[in-house]
């Protein structure tokens, strides 16, 4: 079973008072441009840079509309089955 949760942007802010971290998965620029903080890995470099985030219990998945980031929640999952992932579904935007 996925253990991925839908969240909007009022769950995200209750989510980061705890130890939540946001995983912004936009290209570089994008994530330049405007971000609302977390960490940048571009969606074609989640396989190569997952250990920077495995540590982090609870994950927040989000990118500019929500639909890359559902996508991404899903792979993250896979290679990270123990953390409590959490998608932003409306995205950043």
């Amino acid at each position: 079973m996925i253990n991925i949760k839908e969240i909007d942007k009022a769950e995200l802010e209750e989510l980061l008072k705890k130890d939540a971290l946001i995983v912004d998965i936009r290209e570089k620029e994008e994530f330049i441009d405007f971000n609302i903080g977390g960490i940048n890995i571009p969606a074609h470099e989640i396989t190569t840079r997952i250990a920077e985030i495995e540590s982090f219990e609870d994950l927040i998945i989000v990118c500019s509309n929500g639909t890359r980031s559902s996508i991404m929640a899903r792979v993250i999952h896979k290679k990270i089955p123990s953390a409590n992932i959490f998608h932003l579904t409306e995205g950043i935007f």
